[in-house]
């Protein structure tokens, strides 16, 4: 494909969160640090609450550090790696742990009938992100070497632009007015706005229907099943 050819590639496109959107992964981001703060510090996970919705791993890992006791930025790359490392000899385990959203395995098949390009943008680790999806038998249609990872960048946003970039090198280049960003949290939404593309907020993570209906999201929905809704709001 020439250069010339690869500007006029426009594509729809999906950048889907994973954990409370495409899949649950019940309580392996608290099992994964505890065990890495053991690992890594000796120290038990901290009793202080800790919201991880919506957030990029080395936030969470930050926080989980501080609250912890532990004021020392050095110490976010080895608890990352103890992550990675706990993912990566749990795969079984995670396999029992993870399920898709109600509606997801469908809609990804749906939308890459319908010609979109699907990747995601995750604050996971990309290796986490790559263990949690192929979990939940989700790797069909997902561009996953064009995706934004929390081993990329820990703002949000950035992860969003990012994997923009990667679709344009490409060839395939992500019209902002039919980019959208797929999450469960107001992070995802603040996210999609910082970095100028559209965004649907699903209600299958830890936010209600109703808490999300107050964000401005483009379109709120119950879960992935209302897919003929979610396909002519982002097809047409």
């Amino acid at each position: 494909m020439s250069e010339s050819d690869r500007q006029d590639v426009m594509t729809t496109t999906i950048l889907w969160d994973l954990d409370g959107t495409l899949l649950r992964a019940a309580g392996t981001g608290r099992l994964s640090y505890t065990a890495a703060l053991l690992a890594v510090t000796g120290a038990e996970f901290p009793t202080t609450p800790i919201e991880m919705g919506g957030r990029t791993d080395p936030d969470i890992a930050s926080l989980v550090l501080v609250a912890a006791g532990f004021d020392d930025p050095a110490l976010v790359p080895l608890l990352l790696d103890a992550v990675d490392a706990y993912y990566s000899a749990s795969a079984t385990d995670l396999r029992a742990l993870t399920t898709a959203t109600p509606g997801a395995a469908a809609a990804l098949h749906a939308f890459a009938g319908a010609s979109v390009t699907q990747t995601v943008v995750t604050g996971n680790l990309e290796s986490v992100a790559r263990h949690k999806v192929e979990a939940a038998d989700l790797r069909h249609h997902l561009h996953l070497e064009h995706g934004g990872y929390g081993s990329d960048h820990r703002v949000r946003a950035e992860l969003v632009r990012l994997a923009v970039r990667r679709l344009d090198a490409a060839g395939l280049r992500a019209d902002p007015a039919r980019t959208w960003v797929v999450g469960d949290t107001p992070r995802d939404l603040d996210g999609a706005r910082q970095a100028g593309v559209r965004c649907a907020l699903v209600a299958t993570g830890t936010y209600e229907l109703d808490a999300l209906d107050t964000l401005g999201a483009d379109a709120v929905f119950a879960d992935l099943t209302d897919l003929d809704r979610l396909l002519d709001l982002v097809v047409s």
